[in-house]
């Protein structure tokens, strides 16, 4: 990557804030361009800022303003923030609900800190993250909730649509789904792009809970 990619921190623990910022010392595309205690003091900084993160690493318990409360915030007012939770809470209710709202990623704080580093980079080629243990965390959930009645939705999908759909919740790139597909690697983004427009979710993360949650793609 040739773009240095700006991070933001938000967590209430200094010394954990110190610490994740050691990670990035050593890494020429990414820096630590601001840090906030909490979701509050995160969103009054953006009031002011001159420049945007391109990325914020947000934890869900904090004082003022929690996790959940700025993710919402930042999806309506900020939404080409991408946001990535690091968090201690490893519950499939919190990764659940956080993948509903629309975050393109979620890790935990006790994860190896190359893939902290990884998954940014991921996010930021990629829009989105799932670790191997979010991923089937997620599907899980998402498979055995409650669907929706009726039609198994109510948006027109076309088959080649469906096709890329289902590759794209099996984690494949966009380069991977052009090779089976035998697509180039510009359609195949276009037909993610257009799926995002088409459906109610507002990154490729959302586009995965979408399928399960409506029974577009069959997992194996």
């Amino acid at each position: 990557m040739n773009q240095i990619i700006q991070l933001a921190l938000v967590d209430d623990h200094p010394l954990f804030r110190s610490g994740i910022k050691s990670l990035f010392r050593d890494q020429a595309d990414i820096e630590v361009l601001m840090e906030a205690a909490d979701g509050q003091d995160f969103l009054n900084r953006l009031d002011t800022a001159k420049i945007l993160p391109d990325i914020v690493l947000l934890d869900i318990r904090m004082p003022q303003l929690d996790g959940y409360d700025t993710a919402s915030v930042l999806l309506q007012e900020y939404p080409s923030i991408r946001i990535i939770v690091l968090t201690m809470h490893e519950e499939e209710r919190h990764i659940v609900k956080m993948l509903e709202l629309g975050v393109n990623g979620y890790l935990m704080k006790n994860a190896p800190p190359n893939e902290v580093i990884e998954g940014i980079r991921y996010v930021m080629e990629h829009d989105y993250y799932f670790n191997h243990k979010i991923g089937p965390i997620m599907r899980k959930v998402m498979m055995y909730a409650s669907k929706p009645t009726g039609s198994r939705s109510s948006y027109l999908i076309t088959k080649r649509e469906l096709d890329i759909l289902q590759l794209i919740c099996k984690e494949y790139t966009n380069k991977e789904i052009a090779d089976a597909l035998f697509l180039s690697f510009r359609t195949v983004e276009g037909y993610r792009k257009k799926l995002i427009a088409k459906l109610p979710v507002r990154n490729t993360a959302g586009l995965v809970v979408y399928a399960l949650k409506h029974d577009l793609v069959q997992l194996e």
